[in-house]
């Protein structure tokens, strides 16, 4: 019982996660009536990868298990998404005049990002929780701080508007090289500050791994005497 009310907490936490996503880009990209099923589709395909975690965390017996299944829901992700039929399918109950010809783009967006946000949610609270139960260490060498500050600054009105400005380029743009430049130095700062958590979480985690090792030679020398 415990653990099902656990599971859904973790479904409501990685759920409201992707939504405020979607939310943030279906106002950006002025989504209109097909925005529901974008919703209802985001909010499925959690429920679905909770209930993989779910299966995976009743039976796996390593906690990498769970690295593997959480990448193979990003792939599965991206490949229902790179189907021809869902994002056209969704596209035809759009009702706004000017986005035609933008919606495959948009609501490509709008399904991707949530749902991957979806799952890197779930993969972090449920192996979380497995190794408290299992009594190891749960930290990870995952730059959580670097991933709620680059979903802060590229999921807004600013952050969205340079990043699009910079992939789509257009003939005589004047601004473009300024844009680029910006959007570029900030990846290149959100890349430095995940490569210094990164490390900061191994040091870290080599430094407690390194105090449990004399701790448990002495149990087994107790045993032995």
């Amino acid at each position: 019982m415990a653990a099902a009310f656990a599971f859904l907490g973790i479904f409501l936490t990685s759920l409201l996660v992707a939504e405020l996503a979607a939310l943030s880009l279906g106002d950006f990209f002025g989504a209109n009536d097909e925005f529901v099923l974008v919703l209802a589709a985001v909010a499925a395909f959690a429920a679905f990868t909770t209930v993989v975690f779910a299966f995976c965390y009743s039976t796996m017996q390593r906690p990498r298990a769970l690295n593997g299944i959480a990448l193979l829901l990003a792939l599965l992700t991206l490949a229902l998404v790179a189907v021809p039929g869902l994002v056209g399918w969704i596209a035809a109950y759009s009702s706004n005049p000017f986005t035609v010809g933008d919606e495959l783009v948009s609501i490509a967006l709008e399904l991707v990002i949530p749902a991957l946000l979806a799952v890197l949610t779930q993969w972090g609270l449920v192996r979380r929780r497995y190794l408290r139960m299992t009594g190891e260490d749960d930290l990870t060498r995952w730059p959580w701080v670097t991933t709620v500050i680059a979903v802060f600054v590229v999921l807004n009105p600013i952050g969205l508007t340079f990043l699009l400005a910079t992939l789509k380029r257009s003939a005589g743009d004047m601004m473009w090289p300024l844009v680029s430049a910006v959007t570029a130095g900030s990846v290149c700062a959100l890349v430095v500050i995940a490569a210094i958590e990164c490390y900061i979480r191994g040091r870290i985690l080599r430094r407690r791994r390194g105090s449990y090792l004399p701790a448990a030679s002495l149990q087994a020398g107790a045993h032995r005497a």
